[in-house]
């Protein structure tokens, strides 16, 4: 399974052409979009202190939270779009502020901008705006306090992707819509003392484990639980759709939509990374359309070599920069450029495309990959124990292993999509009071999300040497120096 993450870990083809880092131009966008949500989660504190709480803004802030800009390609339009609708509810909800204090005759504070943003902004302007405001920005703000508020920054999107993915499927879901906001919201607090942000992420861990757990079970209510997998890994001959992302409910309306359909000539599709998952689930291993996985560690190549259709799901965070467009459809908030949008989850367009492709001519020789998904061996290990060091491995290339190491129990993960495993037998082994080591033997996303849900625990971490690709070498800086975790 190690294969299936590298592209997001640490192996890529940009690294080949040197273009793995985000472009500075765009890291300057970013950090406007970033701005904007600041600003607005100031406000919003502000307001709840009043009892005034905005369902609706905390939805738009949480789903812009969610993005990433990664890509010089993107689509400027949309980009300009949120930006000027960001700046609207930033204005708005500074007015309501405003308002209440001066009509109860409080003191108010208030953010200083002097960023304008109309409907003749344009791209450049804001580039410029935000490399000048980046410096000052440096220097305002210590080495330290910029390491802690990129690593909140990190885990409120973290958090803020996985609390969309719950409302897709669960609408009234908001449990703790405000406090991820409020955590956020940290990163305006320049007077804020250090020890105190510390404590606030600590804090903020346990927030992030519940997050991931509601998560879990509502994908676990709507999909059954997670088996054992023996997933089909080479095309078939006919006309093929490619899901690429993370999210299951894309893929769950895609398929939905063939059933639907019943197009005459049948339509194989097939997940792509993080996807691989969704085989684990009843829902999906027993769907007919559904035929197997494709890809490995270059993504490029990967959508290049693919002879049908893809789409790309809106939590899709890749660099794809020097890919040649071709049928690719995406549901993303700020999409790619030369990329069909998804309009109000219609599928359909993505469908015909596939159908005016010819598709895969023949059959290839059928291969799998077998992945065990079995807690109960891991648990019964762990009740046994007494008082022995544990040892736990993730992200190695084994299945699920317990064996032991000078007295010491050592059970292997296959992360991350074991994920839950891991927390669940963290969760037993702090019960039963026993010394937990874990060793992350790879650095993505993901992992970084367990990271930062156990911060709060005391337990030693040793992580893999993290890409600068997608991971801030400030949140890395940020675990080594503030959260003794160890880099290896």
């Amino acid at each position: 399974m190690f294969d299936y993450f590298k592209n997001i870990a640490e192996k890529n083809s940009c690294q080949s052409i040197g273009v793995c880092s985000v472009h500075p131009s765009i890291n300057s966008l970013y950090e406007i979009l970033l701005a904007q949500l600041r600003d607005i989660s100031y406000y919003l504190v502000k307001l709840k202190e009043f009892g005034f709480l905005n369902e609706n803004i905390m939805n738009v802030v949480l789903e812009a939270l969610s993005a990433f800009l990664i890509n010089t390609s993107f689509n400027q339009n949309k980009y300009l779009s949120l930006i000027k609708k960001l700046q609207n509810i930033k204005e708005e909800t500074k007015e309501k502020y405003m308002n209440y204090c001066s009509s109860h005759k409080f003191p108010y504070e208030i953010i200083n901008c002097d960023l304008k943003i109309n409907d003749n902004t344009t791209i450049s302007e804001l580039i410029n705006y935000s490399q000048n405001s980046l410096m000052n920005k440096q220097k305002d703000c210590d080495r330290k306090k910029q390491r802690l508020f990129e690593l909140i920054t990190l885990q409120a999107k973290l958090c803020a992707i996985k609390i969309t993915k719950i409302k897709k499927l669960d609408e009234s879901y908001n449990e703790f819509d405000y406090e991820v906001i409020r955590f956020f919201a940290l990163t305006n607090g320049y007077s804020i003392r250090d020890e105190k942000i510390i404590r606030r992420i600590k804090e903020f861990s346990y927030i992030n484990t519940a997050i991931q757990e509601k998560l879990d079970l509502i994908y676990k209510e709507k999909y059954g639980n997670k088996e054992n997998a023996s997933i089909q890994i080479s095309p078939q001959k006919g006309h093929s759709i490619l899901v690429s992302g993370d999210d299951l409910d894309e893929l769950e309306l895609v398929l939905k939509t063939l059933e639907e359909y019943d197009p005459r000539t049948p339509i194989n599709v097939y997940t792509n990374g993080p996807l691989i998952l969704a085989h684990f689930y009843p829902y999906f291993k027993n769907n007919k359309f559904l035929k197997g996985h494709l890809g490995k560690d270059n993504i490029e190549y990967e959508f290049s070599t693919f002879l049908g259709s893809i789409l790309i799901t809106k939590n899709f965070v890749q660099k794809i920069d020097n890919l040649y467009r071709g049928e690719i459809f995406s549901n993303k908030l700020i999409s790619f450029e030369k990329v069909f949008d998804i309009q109000n989850n219609n599928y359909e367009p993505l469908i015909n495309s596939c159908l005016n492709i010819e598709g895969y001519v023949k059959n290839q020789e059928k291969k799998y990959l077998k992945v065990n998904y079995d807690y109960e061996e891991i648990e019964k290990t762990i009740q046994n124990l007494e008082d022995e060091e544990v040892i736990l491995i993730a992200g190695k290339l084994d299945d699920n292993y317990i064996g032991e190491y000078e007295e010491k129990k050592i059970i292997t993960f296959n992360c991350p999509l074991e994920e839950d495993i891991l927390i669940k037998s963290i969760k037993s082994l702090k019960e039963k009071n026993i010394k937990i080591t874990i060793f992350f033997s790879q650095c993505n996303l993901p992992i970084l999300d367990i990271i930062l849900s156990i911060l709060n625990e005391k337990i030693d971490i040793y992580l893999a040497q993290c890409s600068s690709f997608l991971i801030n070498p400030h949140v890395i800086e940020a675990l080594k120096e503030d959260f003794n975790v160890t880099i290896i």
